[in-house]
């Protein structure tokens, strides 16, 4: 693989690996509205699957940035992304007024899965 290409690649995997990393530190900070929204989207256990989720987050995002089973850790980040996105930014629930927000959200975390996916396909990264 040329340098150039492999550099980019590279950049992309640590920028999506930190860009994943601070959300999960400010899913830490803003832990209260996070568990709002469990409440209302009726999660149950909300203290396991925030610490689960917290956790799942955290370790797929610094195995991308260290190139650590990266092949593994962008599917399974893609899956937790994809899952919380379905559950979170349920854009068709909204009502109307706000339905372009959460479509907009739905669709951001959506194109989040498929870079991953993409990670997760490049050969002998």
């Amino acid at each position: 693989m040329p340098p150039l290409e492999s550099t980019l690649i590279d950049i992309g995997r640590i920028g999506m690996g930190v860009v994943f990393l601070l959300s999960t530190l400010i899913d830490i900070k803003a832990r209260t509205v996070v568990f709002s929204m469990m409440k209302q989207k009726n999660v149950p256990a909300p203290w396991f699957f925030f610490i689960g989720g917290i956790t799942w987050k955290a370790i797929t995002s610094i195995a991308i940035i260290c190139n650590f089973y990266t092949f593994w850790a962008a599917l399974i980040l893609a899956l937790y992304i994809f899952i919380a996105n379905l559950i979170f930014n349920n854009f068709w629930a909204v009502p109307k007024e706000k339905r372009d927000f959460s479509m907009t959200l739905f669709l951001v975390y959506l194109a989040s899965c498929f870079g991953l996916l993409v990670i997760s396909s490049i050969p002998n990264l």
